[in-house]
């Protein structure tokens, strides 16, 4: 079911990194791999950009950018939780993620992200492409 314009008007963005413990509980929620303690403290807090997305107390979803933050990024961790509608909060993350290239990455940038089954026409929607060689790698190229 698609969410309505007043349910996602009352979602709010933190533009800030999960705990390690909201990172674990959505992807056991949804079906995610999840990060050994041992690697997440490795892992978690070298982002170049994240964000968190609220519904009061609850995480509705969360994306996370790793990269050098200038001319390579890939888009990781998009994980939206169960209850809430895919395409509206992924959307709603991916439209964050764009505005944050468009303001640090530079000229040609080259961004990456890893398509699951189901989210190939979201990203196909912010001009990624897929790679010849069958794999479920996208990329685009920034062009300003």
């Amino acid at each position: 079911m698609e969410m309505t314009i007043e349910q996602v008007a009352k979602l709010r963005i933190e533009k800030r990194p999960p705990s390690r413990e909201e990172y674990r509980s959505l992807g056991y929620q949804s079906d995610w791999y999840t990060v050994d303690n041992q690697f997440s403290k490795t892992t978690f807090g070298k982002e170049v950009y994240s964000l968190v997305v609220l519904d009061g107390l609850n995480m509705a979803g969360m994306g996370r950018v790793i990269g050098d933050g200038a001319i390579y990024f890939n888009i990781q961790d998009i994980v939206i939780h169960p209850n809430y509608d895919n395409k509206s909060v992924s959307r709603l993350i991916m439209d964050q993620i764009e505005g944050y290239f468009e303001t640090i990455a530079s000229r040609h940038a080259y961004i990456g992200v890893m398509a699951t089954t189901g989210t190939k026409e979201l990203y196909k929607s912010y001009g990624y492409v897929e790679r010849k060689n069958g794999s479920s790698e996208m990329f685009k190229i920034l062009i300003r």
